[in-house]
């Protein structure tokens, strides 16, 4: 069941006018003049993920978090950024009815792609690697 709640609410305004996939750290640092204590970030956010609200981002610098569910994500491994990956829908159907066909897998409630590598602006420096 769904609270509706200020905190709630708050953290969501947070996650729509945000663009950059917040980690919780960032998101209390965030919120911290509206007085919700991190415990309640943590909280709140499990259950709207749980809710399929927002997208929990598994990076291998930790967990992030987005509003917008209409796409998947890039992350640069050095300078730890997050782009926006927009997949053709008949991609994404292909690779649903392979899932399915060989894995008899029919309730899948989303997919959640993190392509790992190297983004144009780091290969562009030729530092890559190195932090």
């Amino acid at each position: 069941m769904e609270r509706k709640t200020i905190q709630r609410q708050e953290i969501m305004d947070v996650l729509k006018n945000s663009y950059d996939h917040k980690t919780i750290k960032e998101l209390c640092e965030a919120l911290k003049d509206k007085n919700i204590g991190q415990a309640t970030v943590y909280r709140t956010v499990n259950s709207l993920v749980l809710e399929n609200k927002i997208r929990r981002i598994e990076c291998p610098d930790g967990v992030h978090y987005d509003y917008r569910m209409d796409h998947y994500h890039f992350y640069c491994l050095d300078c730890h950024n997050i782009k926006d990956v927009f997949l053709d829908d008949s991609l994404i159907d292909k690779l649903l009815l392979n899932v399915h066909s060989n894995s008899n897998l029919d309730d899948i409630k989303y997919i959640n792609l993190v392509f790992e590598g190297i983004c144009d602006s780091c290969k562009g420096k030729g530092s890559y690697g190195v932090k």
